[in-house]
């Protein structure tokens, strides 16, 4: 009895813990993002993304496969669909998947870190990820970037495990989540051809010579069975494909502009939106930091480590030469730059080293999350456009007889929610904003203009061809109903720096404009509400 009691294994509370040490972080941080949903408002990709995931599984397929630009890989369009079914649309819930798929990456990224560089690597990067500005921001968007982050992080992570396994299983399983991750995102071939690269550049395990020959057939065998795979499985994706990518193959019209956007966005990556560039007194000091990082982290590292910091920065160049660099896209080269920082973290062992790197990331995190709380210093109003506040005006404006056109794809997903039955029990799902008197600049042309007794007109930031729509509209509005009242909202600080540095600008001065259009006598107009202190013109 003694034996056995002595040949025991040990109890598993030893692997649980650092499990719970892993978990505990990333539960806090999911805790915060869903906290402070309320204070960044959806955005206009996240509407756009939630419309489309709205509509049935054959629409979806159809966009899919359109041959009108813009087309993408469904596979987060369904997922999210099915979402929406289980949950009815409930608003606090939108996120929720992102955030999920957030966290979930953080956590692979925090396996491959332990695997790279030890235990202190691994914790590094779960706690990296809790206090990156950026994500905190970006690991929120109801969008396919999100569920992308999370694919790169399961891809990177099944890749160093057959890297050292050499399993067949985990072979398939790596080819399945590839497929899965080009049929989400396109960009991410250039991530794959990376790290058929990393395999290529690898030295046999064993070095003596009479190994490195089957090691080497046995690479190409690899690389060969893995690319078959991967070509024939994206077959339904390549004409559309090469259409969209025929367009990014051409020099960068601007170098300045191209040279000053990777700066701005690289800056973005590791600070967020939260503090702009041009205000030097935070700025400056995060800057330095984030120079500082990244050069101690360069010449702190080495093999797998190292070549993913490079990959990442040769992914981060490609991005801005094709010119699809945006901060919406940032997640795409975030996992492959935090899994080098948290190595380095985890490795280097001189506190010559490690101060002014510890200095760097505090002061990095410090002025990003000082600009978060504070909300004073944003480079982007996105989150902070009052879309909600408008939509419950032009709401009350419907239902007393009043008309809205707009071309603001977050106005009309606030709208459908503004405009919902408030009985408890109601049938309702979210399905957009079905409303007799709601069009958008096009649909109202088609409807053959429409001319009620009074019209909410709501410009908000489009693409062209929809600004364009919407002034022809506001112009033949203004000739036919004369009376009009006009308010401006959410002024954009950053107007006068996109003016002199992106070519042929043509934004607005202020990114929500209001007209209210009396187009025959009315006794009571209905009310468009009141504007925000300072908002007014």
């Amino acid at each position: 009895m003694a034996d056995l009691l002595k040949n025991r294994p040990p109890m598993p509370h030893r692997a649980i813990t650092p499990l719970l040490r892993d978990v505990a972080p990333l539960f806090m941080l999911g805790s915060a993002l869903f906290y402070t949903n309320r204070w960044l408002g959806l955005t206009d990709d996240e509407t756009s993304t939630l419309d489309g995931a709205a509509q049935n599984v054959t629409t979806i397929l159809a966009a899919a496969r359109s041959a009108v630009g813009n087309a993408r890989p469904p596979i987060f369009e369904l997922l999210l669909h099915v979402w929406l079914r289980i949950t009815g649309g409930a608003f606090d819930w939108l996120r929720a998947p992102a955030i999920a798929c957030f966290l979930l990456g953080l956590w692979l990224l925090s396996r491959v870190a332990r695997q790279l560089g030890g235990e202190e690597s691994g914790n590094a990067l779960v706690w990296l990820g809790m206090l990156w500005p950026f994500g905190f921001h970006a690991g929120r968007l109801t969008g396919p970037y999100t569920f992308t982050f999370l694919l790169i992080a399961a891809v990177t992570w099944l890749y160093f495990r057959y890297t050292r396994s050499h399993r067949d299983s985990d072979w398939i399983v790596f080819c399945l989540l590839s497929l899965l991750l080009l049929y989400t995102n396109d960009f991410t071939w250039a991530l794959l051809v990376l790290l058929g690269i990393d395999y290529c550049l690898r030295h046999p395990e064993n070095d003596a010579p009479e190994s490195k020959r089957p090691e080497k057939k046995r690479k190409l065998e690899g690389i060969f069975a893995t690319t078959a795979v991967l070509v024939v499985g994206f077959t339904p994706r390549w004409a559309v494909f090469i259409r969209e990518l025929y367009p990014h193959l051409v020099w960068p019209h601007s170098v300045r502009f191209l040279v000053l956007s990777a700066a701005y966005n690289f800056y973005i990556l590791l600070v967020s939106q939260s503090v702009a560039p041009w205000f030097w007194r935070f700025s400056i000091p995060a800057a330095l930091g984030v120079v500082v990082l990244f050069v101690f982290v360069l010449a702190g590292i080495r093999g797998e480590a190292r070549r993913l910091l490079i990959f990442s920065t040769l992914l981060f160049a490609l991005m801005a030469l094709s010119g699809i660099l945006q901060p919406k896209r940032l997640l795409l080269v975030g996992p492959w730059l935090l899994l080098p920082i948290a190595i380095a973290l985890g490795t280097i062992e001189k506190w010559q080293w490690r101060v002014p790197m510890a200095v760097a990331m505090a002061s990095i995190a410090a002025i990003g999350w000082y600009g978060a709380l504070n909300r004073r210093y944003y480079a982007d109003l996105q989150f902070f456009e009052p879309w909600s506040s408008v939509a419950q005006d032009a709401a009350e404006a419907l239902r007393s007889g009043s008309a809205v056109i707009s071309n603001d794809n977050s106005f009309f997903f606030y709208l459908t929610y503004a405009l919902r039955p408030w009985q408890p029990n109601s049938p309702w799902r979210f399905t957009g904003a079905p409303y007799p008197s709601v069009w958008d600049a096009k649909q109202w042309e088609e409807a053959g203009r429409p001319k009620p007794a009074s019209v909410l007109w709501i410009r908000g930031s489009s693409p062209l061809d929809k600004l364009t729509a919407m002034n022809n509209a506001g112009e033949w509005l203004s000739a036919q109903c004369g009376d009009r009242i006009t308010r401006y909202l959410a002024r954009d600080v950053a107007y006068p720096w996109k003016q002199r540095f992106i070519p042929n600008f043509s934004g607005f001065a202020w990114q929500i404009e209001i007209r209210q259009y009396f187009c025959a006598q009315s006794p009571a107009p209905p009310s468009t509400g009141r504007a925000a202190p300072g908002d007014e013109r």
